[in-house]
């Protein structure tokens, strides 16, 4: 059944360079044919072309075949994987706050609009695709040398943070640096207004019902958005220089400490959110603007928590560099 083997080979030539392709061929040639004898010294008689069929099946598809023995070009290879899957990681968790956040507000303002929701969270999927696709191009073009990365491949172990044994208390690793950037970088996209977000439902509803916020936030956009920007390059230091504690503790002391000043700035400002309703729509508002409120307190308390805590944390971080 030479003939078998030669329309075999030949399809797996045909996807071969030409520069290996008849030393290639001939090195898969005494391959099959030594597998052939083997089968046919082993059954005593000549293989019938089902039986040549089925070993060439066994070998392989020429397709596969030809990857094997052609040039190993992976989209993503081995060395960059790792690297891309926490960006994909990454990415997953801007589309999910993409979605779940304006789908958050509209449920707690109790806009709970059937086609509202599926509109929010359909884009989900295409958005998390679409960041992935990209992730994926960047990661294929440094795969091919097409982005050059020697600045990040020229790492020092002398940069490296100090891993203790145990458990160590507010430690946080490259992964919690990309999360924490990925959510900055939501929140500011949110707050300059380049991410979509329905606030012209939630200002005035067609039932009558609406949202009117306090003064106090537009007066703070612009404050509250350094801090953002702050927090986003500590955050960056923390994935590209972990080692650079002392800088990072600085950075961490001017959010804690302009953290504090807002939220001193809201808690006198309350209510930060008003619910604006109509003669029609007024049962059971009352309730729900005390547990707005209520809910806004607890998050300003936690929040002037967790800057003091910062605030002694970050300040031993600087005093001793580690």
């Amino acid at each position: 059944m030479s003939d078998l083997v030669d329309r075999y080979l030949a399809a797996v030539a045909a996807l071969l360079p030409k520069a290996q392709r008849q030393d290639i061929v001939a090195e898969l040639r005494d391959m099959v044919m030594n597998r052939i004898e083997e089968a046919e010294a082993r059954l005593g008689r000549p293989l019938d072309r089902r039986e040549t069929e089925d070993l060439l099946r066994e070998i392989g598809h020429p397709i596969a075949v030809a990857g094997r023995y052609g040039p190993h070009r992976a989209l993503i290879g081995p060395e960059l994987y790792p690297f891309w899957l926490v960006a994909v990681k990454v990415m997953l968790v801007i589309a999910a706050f993409a979605a779940v956040v304006p789908a958050g507000v509209l449920l707690a303002t109790g806009h709970t609009d059937a086609h509202a929701f599926n509109g929010i969270f359909g884009d989900f999927v295409p958005t998390a695709l679409s960041l992935i696709g990209a992730a994926t191009l960047v990661g294929a073009a440094i795969e091919r040398g097409w982005i050059k990365v020697g600045g990040l491949a020229n790492w020092k172990a002398s940069e490296l943070p100090r891993v203790p044994e145990g458990k160590a208390w507010f430690a946080k690793s490259r992964f919690d640096g990309l999360f924490e950037l990925a959510a900055i970088a939501l929140f500011i996209a949110w707050w300059t207004g380049g991410l979509p977000f329905p606030m012209e439902k939630l200002v005035r509803a067609p039932d009558g019902v609406g949202v009117a916020l306090s003064p106090v936030l537009v007066a703070l956009h612009g404050p509250i958005l350094a801090l953002a920007v702050l927090q986003g390059v500590s955050a960056l230091v923390l994935v590209v220089r972990p080692g650079w504690v002392r800088a990072r503790a600085s950075l961490e002391l001017c959010c804690a400490a302009g953290g504090l000043l807002v939220s001193a700035v809201l808690w006198h400002a309350q209510p930060i959110v008003t619910f604006v309703t109509g003669a029609a729509a007024t049962e059971g508002f009352a309730d729900l603007q005390r547990v707005t409120d209520l809910t806004f307190q607890v998050i300003l308390v936690v929040a002037i928590a967790i800057n003091v805590t910062k605030l002694f944390v970050d300040g031993w971080r600087l005093i001793r560099g580690r």
